[in-house]
């Protein structure tokens, strides 16, 4: 016995109405839709693995020893021990004080106090000392030789559409903790690096706030990327749905 053929052949070719100049804008606009929605959804899946990757970098050195800054200086580059704690001694710097403005903690704005520290090896390492809210005054930094712990991070740089610093002059308030930007206002050989306060001894000033942690999460990247599969997919649904109506519409003609 024969088999039946099917009622729709794959092989036909589409009607030539098809590729008039109404249609052919209709084909290009949902060919360009889905290649900018599965572009914008392989960028998101990039984002999602990029963020999988820093949070297990930030676990490792989270929870690694604490070292010397010395020490860990010389065992790779700033990005290579961001994050990692470090152990820190030396005298804070008279008239040294910057303000890092423009930030936020726990839905509260305000700043961060930064102040530059000589190490005992004459080395300058500047100190993110703390959050404080907009209306408190700068907290004076302890006297004499200080030994604190804190967390590495490396020089932060300028993100387009960010606001710019003055390319010249000593700052007393920045945008961002840009180390090359400051070297030249604090004289000596500063470190790459700079120190994210987590204890000091002798104590900070009670008011300062201790700097957040980052979040752990893989936050929502993995679902903006299924997001933009499935407005693919509706795309293309979209498209046969039109071409099945024009079809019809002309059967009926």
């Amino acid at each position: 016995m024969s088999r039946t053929t099917s009622s729709i052949s794959f092989t036909v070719p589409m009607p030539t109405y098809f590729f008039r100049p109404k249609w052919i804008a209709i084909h290009v606009l949902v060919i360009t839709l889905i290649v900018v929605m599965l572009n914008l959804a392989d960028w998101q899946w990039s984002r999602h693995n990029e963020r999988k990757a820093f949070n297990t970098t930030l676990i490792e050195r989270f929870d690694a020893d604490t070292r010397p800054l010395a020490d860990l200086l010389t065992s790779g580059s700033p990005e290579q021990i961001e994050w990692l704690p470090a152990e820190v001694s030396g005298t804070y710097l008279a008239n040294s004080d910057i303000s890092l403005v423009n930030v936020s903690q726990n839905g509260v704005a305000g700043y961060d106090a930064i102040t530059a520290m000589e190490m005992t090896d004459g080395t300058i390492v500047l100190i993110n000392r703390g959050f404080l809210p907009l209306a408190a005054p700068f907290p004076p930094a302890p006297n004499g030789q200080v030994t604190l712990v804190g967390r590495l991070r490396a020089s932060d740089v300028r993100k387009s559409g960010e606001i710019s610093e003055a390319p010249t002059g000593s700052l007393t308030e920045v945008f961002r903790i840009d180390i090359d930007r400051l070297a030249p206002q604090l004289g000596g050989e500063l470190a790459p690096v700079y120190v994210q306060l987590l204890k000091s001894s002798p104590p900070e000033d009670p008011n300062l706030a201790m700097i957040a942690d980052p979040t752990f999460d893989n936050g929502s990247h993995l679902g903006y990327t299924v997001q933009w599969i499935i407005f693919s997919i509706c795309a293309v649904g979209a498209w046969v749905a039109l071409v099945r109506r024009e079809m019809a519409k002309r059967k009926l003609r």
